[in-house]
């Protein structure tokens, strides 16, 4: 498709330098679950709002900023965190892309660090290293996690009945 606009085709799974952005684009197939929730929370933004802030003369951009904004903020957070997640824990994507049934070594580039638990749990069967690098990571995940829940109380406003 890039060729028929007349830009560059890269190499996307066998290029260095293109391995990991070949990745991202391929896993942005699940924004969709995303979407839903995000127009979900659009829909439950109460109309009554909008129109008291345009008959007190506000802008659309102060409407969003104001009321939009922080009425989805609950869904943006519950968004990031579970996304955040899901990205330290790539793993299905690149196994098959890279690592499956391939006689030819995978590059160094795609190999993510669930890829590479996996490997010493079940190519080389360092159980007790791959049980520590589990546990390293979901110290790092609850890390995160627990920073993100901190910064929340901050941007995250819930509506009160």
């Amino acid at each position: 498709m890039l060729g028929t606009f007349a830009l560059p085709t890269p190499n996307w799974t066998t290029d260095p330098m293109w391995i990991k952005p070949g990745i991202v684009i391929m896993s942005l197939w699940s924004v969709g679950s995303v979407t839903l929730i995000l127009f979900a929370a659009l829909a439950e933004v109460p109309a009554h709002l909008r129109e008291a802030a345009l008959v007190d003369g506000a802008g659309a951009w102060r409407r969003f900023y104001h009321i939009t904004l922080p009425m989805i903020s609950p869904a943006i957070f519950f968004s990031v965190v579970v996304n955040t997640i899901a990205s330290l824990q790539l793993f299905s994507e690149v196994y098959t892309m890279y690592f499956g049934a391939t006689t030819t070594p995978p590059p160094e580039e795609a190999l993510f660090y669930v890829v590479y638990l996996f490997e010493q749990a079940f190519r080389d069967f360092e159980m007790g290293y791959a049980a520590a690098l589990s546990w390293l990571l979901f110290l790092i995940i609850m890390a995160i996690t627990a920073v993100q829940l901190v910064v929340s109380r901050r941007l995250v406003h819930y509506r009160s009945d």
